[in-house]
């Protein structure tokens, strides 16, 4: 009996024993499984996160076409938007989809691949759609997906970019889009600037002559345009006036243009061209610098370009509006000017402010100065442009107009005072 005793006492420890060995080996199991489980990211965990490629270096985002156009209302294909997009990302592993309607040789077959089995394109069996448009539709839940597969900020601001998208907020403005019309080339180029969160230096972009010939600032979405083909840095100009396409413009120098506002003695319209508020004379302006070349000339020799412009087109014309004004009025140059340019001549507030306009649009500090000289009569009109300490006269009304009194006058940039013993006296701001 005791013999049988220690014989089940010795069975039932060893199955204790057992069970216990059993019970340790399925907890470490299960913790191993555990551990790996957590250290094995999930899709969207943040080392499986893609991003964007580095914009150090202004790597161009799209190009031109062959013959150096932009073609802004042309629409894009879903291989051209697959094949830019993937070019964008980094971390975007290497695809093995095979798609029937693509040749695999082809590099957009590559970016595709890529982007559906990264869940960026949906997948549609062995189909991709190569040569359909893209859609608004489309292009924003390729927004939405790429938005959760990007980490921190850049998947936020995915995120908010496929919404707008969608509802076509980055088209252009002044009508609405259609509800899931065809993404235009311009719309792309703006979805890509933003999507690479670098800061568009609109500045450099314009002044430095980026801007494809048919995506001028007319479209509204120029910026992103000329931002996208733009292989390097732009270059940051300092704050100041800049003739550029044959136009007066200016920066803040953080990279924007000056805009809808009155700056020095010039006007900036919403497009940051210089303008005087009126459309007629703008055009005035424009065409006159064109026709004396001053538009291809720089410095001296594009001022008195238009000096000779006035004085070789006017002629001495008193119209019933045409007064005297007192010493020291201001505001007028605009009417004047107009005038001067419609009807071919006027006195010398006409000649002024004709020719100091055309300064002001060749970048100079002109005023516009209703004064007095000490030669011949009291009241008169002249254009001062202070430079290098002086006040420079520019009279090119007395110039062209009394040579026969007094003989042939060199009024071009002269002193205020005792230059033919004429001492211009003004008050102006």
């Amino acid at each position: 009996m005791r013999k049988n005793r220690y014989i089940w006492i010795a069975a039932l420890l060893l199955l204790l024993a057992l069970a216990g060995c059993g019970g340790a080996e399925g907890e470490g199991t299960e913790h191993r499984t555990r551990l790996l489980t957590v250290a094995t990211p999930a899709p969207g965990e943040e080392a499986d996160r893609l991003r964007i490629a580095s914009q150090a270096a202004h790597p161009a985002l799209m190009a031109c076409r062959e013959d150096g156009s932009f073609a802004p209302r042309d629409t894009v294909t879903r291989a051209e938007a697959a094949e830019l997009l993937a070019a964008m990302l980094d971390g975007l592993p290497e695809g093995t989809a095979v798609f029937s309607d693509m040749d695999a040789k082809d590099g957009s077959c590559a970016a595709a691949s890529a982007l559906t089995e990264a869940g960026i394109f949906p997948e549609e069996g062995d189909l991709f759609r190569p040569e359909e448009e893209l859609t608004r539709s489309e292009l924003s839940a390729v927004l939405r997906h790429l938005g959760v597969r990007l980490a921190g900020e850049a998947g936020e601001r995915t995120s908010a970019l496929a919404e707008e998208t969608e509802s076509g907020l980055v088209s252009r403005s002044g009508a609405a889009p259609e509800e899931d019309g065809p993404v235009l080339r311009e719309e792309l180029a703006a979805v890509l600037v933003r999507l690479s969160g670098r800061t568009v230096n609109e500045a450099g972009l314009f002044l430095g002559g980026h801007l494809p010939e048919d995506a001028g600032p007319d479209n509204v979405l120029w910026t992103y345009i000329a931002d996208a083909v733009t292989e390097g840095l732009p270059e940051t100009y300092p704050e100041g006036v800049y003739r550029a396409y044959g136009w007066l413009y200016a920066t803040w120098g953080d990279g924007t243009l000056i805009r809808d506002m009155d700056w020095g003695v010039w006007t900036f319209g919403v497009d940051g061209a210089y303008t005087t508020g009126n459309e007629e004379l703008d055009g005035y302006l424009r065409h006159a610098l064109e026709v004396c070349g001053a538009d291809e000339l720089t410095g001296e020799e594009a001022l008195r370009a238009a000096y000779l412009y006035v004085k070789d087109i006017g002629e001495y014309l008193v119209r019933p509006e045409d007064v005297v004004l007192e010493t020291g009025a201001t505001g007028w140059e605009y009417e004047r000017a107009l005038r001067f340019f419609r009807y071919g001549g006027g006195t010398c507030y006409g000649y002024a402010a004709a020719f100091g306009l055309l300064a002001r649009a060749l970048g100079k500090t002109a005023y516009v100065v209703a004064g007095e000289v000490n030669q011949f009569y009291g009241a008169h009109a002249f254009v001062v442009i202070p430079e290098e300490g002086t006040d420079w006269v520019y009279d090119v009304e007395l110039e062209d107009t009394r040579p026969e009194r007094h003989g042939d006058l060199e009024l071009f940039g002269i002193p205020s005072h005792g230059y033919y013993n004429y001492w211009y006296i003004s008050v102006w701001a």
